[in-house]
């Protein structure tokens, strides 16, 4: 039976690409499409196993979860901090996600937590022990067939461009970028001046334990460079993004209905 499993997370810039590409280096999928496409987005000829990942899907998944039981999701969460000052390869000149939307996508996650067709993994475990979490999720998904380990994912795979520039090329899993925003103060200043402290974020996400660590900035000049996504979020946004959501979950249904009806 066709199974396919789409990996989502709390922001842009959590590791979804790699993720994704880990998975369909390591493990036996029938069709690997380049880089990223949206949870319905398929040409209907994919085989058994399909792996697919778009971060901001997170929107849609409890629709799609709650009425679909070949479809799984992955979630991946990621520490705010890091996650905010995190670049994208095509364009280093600007910071990527931002505190609002990581807040947003988040809230949806976290609502994900009660399907039986989810896991929700950290980028922190796995970027620092990459086999574990490949253990974890054959252990949640055991119809999945293993290759390679996740640690010798890069002499696997070829990745498509769109995938090389966000990853910044091909290399080891490593956890070199954990703690990346001990180096970006200026910018986490700018964002908790902007947007409130992260303080509550990171003890609901066990990050920290008290407000101790907003220490080190005091004295920071803050970054208030913009982002690639909006500092904010209208109310027309969200109207905008519920009825988009409403149309992408009907057609996902429509198009799953036609390939298990030919």
């Amino acid at each position: 039976m066709f199974k396919q499993i789409h990996i989502v997370a709390c922001s842009p810039r959590t590791g979804t690409t790699l993720l994704h590409e880990a998975m369909v280096t390591c493990f036996k999928v029938d069709k690997k499409y380049d880089h990223e496409i949206r949870f319905h987005l398929t040409d209907g000829n994919d085989g058994d196993v399909l792996i697919s990942k778009r971060p901001k899907d997170t929107y849609y998944m409890s629709q799609i979860l709650d009425q679909t039981p070949d479809f799984y999701v992955i979630y991946l969460l990621r520490d705010p901090r890091d996650s905010i000052c995190s670049r994208h390869g095509k364009d280093m000149s600007k910071y990527y996600s931002n505190l609002t939307l990581w807040r947003d996508l988040h809230a949806h996650g976290k609502a994900l937590r009660n399907f039986n067709n989810f896991l929700e993994i950290r980028y922190e475990d796995f970027v620092s022990d990459p086999n574990a979490v490949q253990q974890q999720i054959m252990q949640r998904f055991p119809w999945l067939e293993k290759l390679h380990d996740f640690t010798d994912y890069h002499l696997h795979a070829k990745v498509s461009e769109g995938s090389s520039k966000a990853l910044k090329g091909l290399r080891p899993i490593s956890p070199a970028s954990i703690g990346l925003w001990k180096k970006n103060l200026q910018r986490i200043k700018g964002q908790t001046l902007r947007h409130g402290s992260m303080t509550p974020d990171l003890i609901d996400c066990g990050y920290e334990n008290d407000d101790s660590w907003e220490s080190i900035l005091d004295g920071v000049e803050p970054d208030f460079s913009k982002s690639r996504y909006p500092e904010t979020i209208s109310v027309f946004k969200r109207l905008s993004l519920k009825l988009h959501g409403f149309l992408k979950v009907r057609e996902f249904k429509r198009k799953r209905g036609k390939r298990f009806s030919s």
